[in-house]
């Protein structure tokens, strides 16, 4: 399996290709790790990561609609597509490789039709079949995936990547992964960053 690796500036240009910045998408993860801290052990079970995802889906669809993205619910995956209609993004927990280089990740949880036509689409260059979705939205190109992972301590690693295939109900290839700084929430800022604007060091990497 082949890696290319890039540093800082062609990561940045690729997220700034598909209308994302890491500050956007940290903004995002802060925003889910303030609301999980709410719940306790008395809440339902699992209620505190499910309202984590939710506020990363809310947040994320907030954020970018004031770019001019729209929200759309696929067989009820949230899906926030780009305004050039040419790409869209989706927000799901990812596995302990997610934000590893040395490693491949999945999804945590299982993932339905709507990912499964997604992930063919990137293969074929087309997002959704037009029937499956609005006949406005059958010529989107790609579906990126941001997979999100909080370890025990509480840091949270994340990556924005193109899933290029599927086993089941598990993402297991990835065509492209950019690899953002893991943050740890009790700080609010990148690991190794100063008092100054943090300096963000990822990668992008190729399969």
């Amino acid at each position: 399996m082949l890696f290319d690796y890039a540093k800082e500036s062609v990561a940045r240009h690729k997220l700034a290709d598909l209308g994302l910045t890491v500050e956007q998408i940290h903004d995002t993860l802060l925003y889910g790790a303030a609301e999980k801290s709410t719940y306790t052990e008395l809440d339902a079970p699992g209620a505190g990561e499910y309202a984590r995802w939710s506020r990363h889906v809310r947040r994320m669809s907030e954020t970018l609609a004031q770019q001019g993205w729209e929200r759309i619910n696929p067989d009820h995956q949230p899906t926030i597509v780009h305004p050039s209609f040419e790409h869209a993004l989706v927000i799901t927990g990812g596995n302990s490789a997610t934000g590893l280089a040395y490693a491949t990740p999945t999804n945590k949880n299982p993932k339905g039709r709507s990912i499964r036509n997604a992930v063919m689409g990137n293969k074929e260059s087309v997002l959704f079949r037009p029937q499956d979705v609005q006949p406005v939205l059958g010529g989107l190109r790609q579906t990126w995936v941001l997979l999100t992972y909080v370890a025990d301590d509480g840091r949270i690693r994340a990556e924005v990547s193109l899933p290029g295939d599927m086993v089941g109900e598990q993402i297991t290839h990835w065509i492209h992964r950019i690899l953002l700084p893991e943050i740890d929430p009790n700080a609010g800022l990148a690991l190794g960053s100063e008092e100054e604007p943090p300096s963000y060091d990822f990668e992008v990497l190729r399969k």
